[in-house]
């Protein structure tokens, strides 16, 4: 961490403490030694772990199917310029629909269980997609021009150049992904009120009044979301560092 950002979280918290002391009532603002004495105690818990392990079981199950749907679709959009025209009203509307109109649908027709990997994939496919095909718009025009010259079969091409060629993309919106996905699930776990998960654990400080249970729960999400900013990273450096050492 840099020496501007540790100021800034300093500065944060100090403002905290002041107005948490000024306002001298935990329920609205609590003081973050009570919120990091919460925060300790649910390390001590069962319910922590299970709560994580929960949220984010549901939200890898999104996370993979949007990638997957996302993959799949964006080659096929790039290669066949039908299928393109054909998905390009399907592609506005997952745009343009509001998340808060997928969540309440969702929660209709799947119920608070399984409504929450559905949420996550429609509102991450699209993110995924426009990635996809802005990397596969980029593709350089003497290329294109010499696989005119030399064709190949879809799967042979979607094998060695398009999935190689979108590897680096899938990793850039993967941690934007990743972290979208985790927060827009823990907000669907909130409304469908699930048995268990984050979300549970959130409203069920909401129906106490433990807002130092709701600021740890909050700084936990924080926590989660900047472990998956660091994994996406270190892949993505790793593999920058094995195609320079490919190239060189």
């Amino acid at each position: 961490m840099k020496k501007e950002q540790s100021i800034t979280i300093l500065a944060i918290i100090v403002i905290w403490w002041i107005t948490s002391y000024l306002i001298n009532r935990s329920f609205l603002l609590p003081t973050p030694l009570e919120t990091l004495k919460y925060f300790g105690e649910l390390f001590l818990s069962r319910s922590f772990y299970e709560a994580i392990l929960s949220t984010i079981a549901r939200v890898t199950i999104g996370f993979i199917t949007s990638l997957s749907v996302a993959l799949l679709v964006s080659i096929l959009a790039n290669e066949f310029p039908t299928f393109k025209r054909f998905f390009e009203p399907i592609h506005v509307l997952t745009k343009t629909i509001p998340n808060i109109s997928y969540m309440i649908i969702a929660l209709i027709w799947f119920g608070s269980e399984g409504s929450v990997a559905l949420i996550s994939f429609m509102i991450l496919f699209p993110v995924f997609f426009n990635g996809f095909m802005n990397a596969l718009n980029e593709e350089d025009e003497v290329l294109k021009k010499v696989q005119l010259i030399y064709p190949e079969s879809f799967l042979e091409k979607a094998r060695r150049k398009l999935l190689p060629q979108l590897l680096n993309e899938v990793l850039n919106t993967g941690k934007t992904a990743a972290s979208l996905g985790f927060k827009v699930g823990v907000m669907a776990e909130i409304l469908g009120s699930v048995n268990v998960g984050i979300g549970r654990q959130i409203s069920y400080c909401k129906t106490q009044l433990n807002m130092a249970g709701i600021f740890a729960w909050t700084i936990i999400i924080i926590l989660i979301c900047l472990l998956f900013d660091y994994i996406f990273n270190q892949i993505y450096q790793y593999r920058l560092k094995e195609e320079n050492g490919w190239k060189n």
